[in-house]
């Protein structure tokens, strides 16, 4: 799942910097003939074009490369959310809830003392929060990743968690037509090890095999 657009990926960051050096030669062939003074704003115009856009160039190189379509007839969307929202009654770590149009997926933490254990004993430090937008007309789901600080110096008591959240980009995704949300029940407790993989894989691999498509994006 992740060499053809880890390549794409890699391709086009590679043209950035070669579309902005043919940018820079008009300037570097006039610059023997133009007197320093006003040489030196020009650079730093063309520096401040370089850098302010690459926030969201890089937004849409990988919202264009990290795309995979889904697999076979798409369900209807309310089944696949009433789906996803199920992860909720099996013996799991995995929290979902809807979230406005959207389903977020996180870790449980205060709502069951014996994972919140677990975390603290892998020294958990961020709560992993996975986003889900679903696109009836295109038939896709967009991935969001976020992580906010987590505190669980007073588990099972009381976690602390932050107020902000940030935006990360978790592209290891593991694939495979056994690999699903049925593995959240089929997972040994003493196996998680509480990583984003561990939650968005199968998340991601459900999503697919009910035939929607699934796009990865950063904001």
């Amino acid at each position: 799942m992740l060499c053809r657009p880890c390549a794409k990926t890699v391709g086009l960051l590679l043209l950035l910097p070669l579309g902005w050096g043919l940018s820079l030669l008009p300037l570097l062939i006039v610059a023997p003939h133009v007197e320093l003074r006003f040489l030196l704003p020009a650079l730093a115009a063309w520096a401040a074009l370089y850098l302010l856009p690459f926030p969201f160039l890089l937004r849409w190189i990988l919202r264009a490369a990290w795309f995979f379509p889904g697999e076979g007839e798409p369900k209807l969307q309310e089944m696949l959310e009433f789906m996803l929202l199920g992860v909720n009654e099996l013996p799991n770590p995995v929290r979902a809830e809807r979230k406005g149009r959207s389903i977020r997926l996180s870790w449980r933490q205060v709502d069951d003392p014996v994972w919140c254990q677990r975390m603290a004993l892998a020294r958990l430090r961020q709560q992993y929060e996975l986003t889900l937008t679903f696109d009836a007309a295109s038939r896709t789901v967009t991935m969001r990743d976020r992580v906010r600080p987590v505190d669980f110096s007073l588990c099972p008591v009381k976690v602390r968690t932050g107020l902000l959240s940030a935006p990360r980009f978790f592209c290891c995704v593991r694939s495979g037509l056994d690999f699903g949300i049925s593995n959240f029940e089929q997972t040994a407790p003493e196996d998680w090890r509480f990583r984003p993989q561990e939650l968005k894989s199968p998340v991601c691999n459900t999503i697919l095999r009910n035939g929607w498509n699934v796009r990865f994006e950063l904001s």
